[in-house]
């Protein structure tokens, strides 16, 4: 399972544009301050569907973004165009970037260590790139704290293929390991950033729904790992889709946006 466990689909780059919708308000632009003038790079942008919201977000930015597949930077011209948000963007690998020392006053990673085996690597590189004082941001989840109540045996029996799943292409629990990988990698004045979802009532539906996309969009390869069902895995799925129906339902999870400077 070292590929990328999402896949690179026309659908899965579809939903990487309404992930980022979604996380734009709850996530993206709070707590985020980016003065007008300051180049910003996103070390594996995609789609550039985070990209497209930060140009929103905060007018004036300088946007650079790099990815490793050339399929996620085609998309990504068209999506930024439509989007009216100008970016620079280039193919290239987070451990390898191909800039200058001290070339960005900010550098954006969001769900992206997760997926690369040499976080700290990745990280080192991201701090080289910056000017000193200058900052980064990283969003990260760790998929063991995701649960819901009431459970289910098909319910749980998907969450853990999903912790075994991205264990097995990178990390499940990057959210958790951000803080001190920063630490780590040389950065200072770190805020861990820990923020930890409990959603119910009115905002459950949406939220349960988000979840079981992202997992839906791991399914076949969750489905190749040894001892799992695809059927029950698909159960999980109708179930976490239908929590919002059971009375004093609940679903969260805990995720790092985790901030540092050079």
């Amino acid at each position: 399972m070292a590929d990328y466990v999402h896949g690179y689909r026309t659908r899965e780059q579809e939903r990487l544009v309404e992930q980022a919708e979604h996380w734009r308000h709850r996530l993206i632009s709070d707590g985020t301050q980016l003065a007008p003038g300051t180049r910003l790079l996103e070390v594996g942008c995609g789609v550039g569907a985070v990209l497209a919201v930060l140009g929103q977000e905060f007018p004036g930015l300088r946007l650079f973004g790099v990815d490793i597949e050339p399929r996620q930077l085609d998309f990504a011209r068209g999506h930024l165009e439509r989007a009216g948000v100008e970016a620079t963007l280039q193919e290239a690998d987070a451990l390898a970037l191909p800039f200058e020392d001290e070339s960005f006053d900010h550098v954006w990673m969001m769900w992206l260590l997760e997926h690369v085996a040499d976080a700290h690597s990745a990280l080192r590189e991201a701090r080289r790139v910056l000017v000193p004082g200058g900052a980064i941001t990283a969003i990260e989840v760790d998929y063991s704290t995701v649960r819901a109540e009431p459970s289910t045996p098909a319910l749980e029996a998907l969450f853990r293929a999903m912790v075994r799943g991205m264990a097995a292409s990178g990390w499940s629990d990057a959210g958790t390991r951000l803080p001190g990988w920063l630490r780590e990698a040389g950065f200072h004045r770190i805020d861990e950033g820990k923020r930890t979802f409990w959603w119910q009532d009115e905002d459950l539906l949406s939220q349960a729904l988000y979840a079981a996309d992202v997992v839906e969009s791991a399914l076949d390869a969750l489905a190749e790992l040894p001892g799992t069902d695809e059927q029950e895995l698909r159960a999980g799925l109708e179930d976490l889709r239908s929590l919002a129906r059971r009375p004093g339902a609940g679903l969260g999870w805990t995720l790092h946006k985790s901030t540092a400077l050079r």
